[in-house]
């Protein structure tokens, strides 16, 4: 059990987490995106297909104003495109346009040398450890 000064685990992980958050803000200064509008990506290429605003801000975990205002930034960088939603003329649905593809795929290379030097310090087995225990965690939530 640590006493005085010393770091527990949890500072540690904060540590690691603030070096990680970081760099990947470093990672995604090239492409002119905040952490938010990389977030957004990432959800619309996995959700698919068209999604209406109002589900993007549920699955950012944000207030629909906030999700507009991440939309209207990336609609005029030309990474994502607003259309009405043909089951709800008062809706609008959003999707990644082949530029965006394109930003996401850069995007996730740029984040994965990232993460590749940042984990290169620990061994395979290391790897697999860390993996296995963080799984372990967010399982446990």
């Amino acid at each position: 059990m640590p006493t005085g000064d010393s770091p527990t685990i949890a500072d540690s992980f904060m540590a690691v987490a603030r070096r990680i958050r970081h760099t990947h803000m470093n990672a995604l200064e090239p492409f002119g995106l905040n952490p938010s509008q990389s977030r957004a990506l990432h959800v619309l290429a996995r959700e698919g297909q068209p999604m209406r605003l109002s589900a993007l801000a549920d699955r950012l975990r944000i207030v629909a104003r906030s999700a507009t205002d991440i939309v209207d930034s990336l609609e005029s960088a030309a990474l994502v495109i607003r259309e009405p939603d043909p089951q709800d003329r008062r809706a609008v649905l959003v999707s990644l346009t082949d530029s965006g593809r394109t930003q996401l795929d850069a995007i996730d290379s740029a984040r994965r040398a990232v993460a590749t030097e940042l984990f290169d310090t620990l061994d395979a087995e290391e790897r697999k450890q860390l993996a296995r225990i963080l799984d372990k965690i967010t399982a446990a939530w």
